[in-house]
């Protein structure tokens, strides 16, 4: 049996396969192989290539310093000279991915290619105000730096940067003010405002208990200082305020006090301080004889009798000192009790200031000026002269007497207020300002061309001598926190002139913060008060004596307005010579007492030569006045 054979005959079924090759060779290029390679793409990592341009939102230009940085802060690519850029491989993450450019905002980096094609930058725009920050006023007109560009406030302290860039800050540095300075957060616009601390900085002071401002106040911060006025009121121009750094405040009348300027802008109150004070002569408290004759002060402060010591510190006969001091002067010519070398004579001032602190005495260091034989023998080219002998004159004690003329007195003088105060003591005390009053004065020769009796014709010179001792220690203690007062004659407050000594009452009120004079009545002259009134010798009303010289006191301080406080010695010790002889009572210590503070002193201080006192007044008045 034959094979049956196709119809199509011979070689058809070759070619309906070609057919249907062709057909399965479509399906296979058209779905299949694609299919089957995007599984296959699918499952290979993406290339991820990015091409993009960088311009500026506002005018369209290339941006040509961008960058593209990634998480990090690393960069990853930086656009050409076109602005143009190109990423062959995006890295992961890439929503980390931030474009930035100087002067420009960051933004994201967008990874949609058709989105990358055209990224636009929104120039950086810095805007701020100028205020002050105790006002709160607007600075207007004033220069701000931004970078290395400047521009000016506006008249609402308004300012604006354009195109910053990130590393750039904002400064002012201006006159009256603190200087400032903004960093700024980088890629990003802001609106700041500066609170400028103005450097011109004003204050004011009052008296805590009568509500008055206190004048003549020296303020100090560091190296600053500025004085209050009658007003009360004082200016710093150039001061850079830090809330956490107090003022120091010295005021004649108050003690030293410390204020937050933030206190001082709103006015701080000063606390007053009347001393109430006894001599104490220097050798009471030498070592040798401090337990035995000194302690018993300390228990007159515990008991409120007293709140302050006049302590002696040079010899008022011979000029030497009662503490080992350290000036040069002293050391070389030999001015310390025994040349220092023997403890006994000598104070230890580092125990007497810690035990002032602890019964809270106020501690005055009062030593003789002109009347130094110590000095005077010492070097005798610094003394008066006799136009006798042409050696150092004598007074009617025996005593030499250094010149006034001569600078250096007031250096050595000055030089050992320094140190006293630099030890601790609160006042230093001036005693013997002036020229000499006894013995045989015609025969003094101030220079080869200035004796006596020119000198006696010559009531300015005198008196500028005098000042200019004075005005050296004044000038070497106002910016510590030491005081300086000076003792005067009584009389001095009387009169109008330096009774032909030097002594000017209405000069030394500007030399110095308290102005002493030695009203003792029993020193008085006769016809000092009104006979009629008053018959006998003035010393018979001591309460009469120191109200008077009270008011007069008063008017002198509302007539000048001086620096130095009036603060009065008293007497506290019989008149033994001359005629009337005057013995002391308690009801003449306690009539000066009261008529002190009935008449405005700053308190008062007790003159006994041997130190012994009335405690039975200072008892009875410290039950009534806290001292």
């Amino acid at each position: 049996m034959r094979n049956r054979r196709s119809p199509l005959g011979p070689g058809a079924k070759y070619a309906l396969f070609g057919l249907g090759g062709l057909v399965v060779l479509f399906l296979l290029v058209q779905y299949i192989v694609p299919f089957f390679f995007g599984k296959v793409e699918a499952a290979l990592p993406k290339q991820n290539n990015l091409e993009g341009a960088v311009v500026s939102a506002s005018t369209g230009q290339p941006v040509t310093q961008a960058t593209i940085k990634k998480a990090d802060g690393s960069q990853l690519v930086a656009t050409d000279a076109k602005g143009q850029f190109v990423i062959n491989k995006l890295p992961d993450p890439t929503d980390k991915l931030v474009v930035s450019a100087p002067g420009y905002e960051s933004a994201p980096l967008p990874t949609d290619t058709e989105a990358a094609k055209t990224i636009q930058l929104k120039p950086r725009v810095i805007t701020g105000t100028l205020e002050d920050a105790d006002t709160k006023k607007p600075i207007a007109g004033r220069l701000v730096k931004g970078g290395d560009s400047y521009t000016t406030t506006d008249e609402s302290g308004k300012f604006t940067f354009n195109g910053l860039p990130d590393d750039a800050t904002i400064n002012v540095n201006i006159v009256g003010y603190a200087t400032v300075d903004k960093t700024l957060e980088p890629g990003k616009s802001a609106d700041v405002t500066l609170d400028l601390q103005s450097t011109t900085f004003t204050g004011s002071l009052t008296d805590s208990k009568s509500g008055k401002p206190v004048p003549n106040a020296l303020v100090k911060s560091g190296d600053l200082t500025a004085t209050t006025g009658q007003d009360g009121k004082f200016t710093f121009t150039d001061f850079k305020r830090d809330d956490s750094t107090p003022l120091t405040v010295r005021a004649p009348g108050y003690k030293i006090q410390t204020f937050k300027p933030s206190e001082l802008a709103q006015g701080a109150k000063m606390d007053p301080f009347k001393v109430r004070a006894v001599y104490v002569p220097g050798i009471l408290a030498i070592n040798a004889n401090y337990n035995d004759l000194f302690t018993k002060y300390w228990d007159m402060a515990d008991r409120g009798e007293i709140n302050a010591i006049v302590l002696g510190m040079k010899n008022d006969d011979d000029g030497l000192l009662w503490y080992n001091s350290q000036v040069p002067e002293a050391r070389q010519f030999g001015l310390v009790k025994d040349k220092g070398e023997n403890s006994d004579v000598l104070i230890d001032i580092p125990k007497l200031m810690a035990e002032a602190k602890k019964h809270n005495v106020y501690m005055i260091a009062r030593f003789v000026v002109m009347r130094d034989p110590g000095l005077a023998k010492a070097k005798p080219e610094w003394a008066i002269k006799s136009n006798k002998t042409g050696k150092p004159w004598q007074d009617m004690n025996g005593l030499t007497w250094p010149n006034p003329f001569q600078p250096e007195v007031a250096d050595y003088n000055a030089s050992l207020a320094k140190e006293l105060a630099d030890l601790g003591f609160n006042e230093i005390q001036y005693d013997y300002i002036r020229f000499p009053t006894d013995g045989a004065l015609r025969e003094i020769q101030y220079k080869p061309d200035l004796s006596w009796s020119q000198l006696s014709d010559d009531e300015s010179l005198r008196e500028k001598t005098i000042d200019g001792v004075v005005r050296k220690a004044y000038d070497t203690l106002k910016t510590t926190n030491t005081f300086l007062s000076l003792d005067v004659f009584g009389m001095s407050l009387w009169r109008e002139d330096d009774n032909n000594i030097g002594q000017q009452y209405n000069d030394l009120v500007f030399l110095s913060d308290y102005i002493c004079p030695m009203v003792y009545p029993s020193h008085f002259d006769l016809g000092t008060l009104d006979q009629a009134k008053y018959p006998g010798h003035p010393g018979l009303y001591p309460g009469v004596i120191i109200e008077k010289s009270g008011i007069i006191a008063n008017k002198l301080e509302a007539k000048l307005q001086p620096i130095a406080k009036y603060r009065p010695w008293l007497e506290d010790f019989s008149k033994t010579w001359g005629t009337p002889i005057i013995k002391n009572t308690p009801d003449r210590v306690q009539a000066q007492i009261q008529a002190a503070e009935d008449n405005g002193a700053w308190g008062w201080t007790l003159w006994n030569a041997t130190g012994e006192y009335t405690t039975s007044v200072l008892a009875a008045w410290s039950k009534g006045h806290k001292l």
